[in-house]
């Protein structure tokens, strides 16, 4: 194929163009914010930046570690306020299956997403490996400890581990 009938053909699609390109700059995004290594100082900040550019609602003095996995079409849904620190290899889930109606023999892959928000509150901090699921609230100041999974709100000022996460401790 010659350029000349690629670009016809181009201008036929654009808006499909435009949207397939901007998949791939998110998805690019992506990539550099969990897995950006190469600048020590200013990669704690540039990852939040860059979080913020893909659509998370992020305050400041955010520090986000690496490989950190998000829901990048949803990023819209997480909110992350002042000085929360989220530690390396953590899971953010804005979605999940909706097994209310799941029968013998249905198809898995056939059954609907339920979208919900993650909240994390000012000062908060989640621990290496946690799994924060959708429609979770954690509290201000409060810490999830290393490997947890985050399925209910968590109250301010707690320490909360285990899967799923319980509160052991009240500030």
């Amino acid at each position: 194929m010659t350029f000349s009938v690629f670009f016809r053909k181009l201008r036929k699609f654009p808006k499909y163009i435009f949207i397939q390109f901007r998949l791939l700059i998110l998805w690019w995004l992506f990539k550099i914010a969990k897995n950006w290594v190469i600048l020590n100082r200013i990669h704690v900040s540039l990852r939040s930046r860059i979080w913020k550019y893909t659509g998370c609602n992020i305050g400041q003095h955010v520090s986000i570690g690496y490989d950190v996995y998000y829901d990048v079409t949803n990023a819209a849904l997480i909110t992350i306020e002042d000085n929360v620190w989220i530690t390396s290899r953590c899971l953010l889930l804005c979605h999940k299956r909706d097994l209310s109606n799941y029968r013998i023999g249905d198809d898995i892959n056939k059954m609907p997403y339920i979208l919900d928000k993650i909240l994390i509150k000012k000062g908060a901090h989640i621990g290496m490996g946690t799994i924060v699921m959708p429609g979770v609230t954690i509290g201000e100041g409060a810490i999830i400890g290393a490997g947890s999974v985050v399925v209910k709100d968590i109250p301010p000022w707690t320490i909360a581990v285990g899967n799923p996460a319980k509160v052991i401790k009240e500030l």
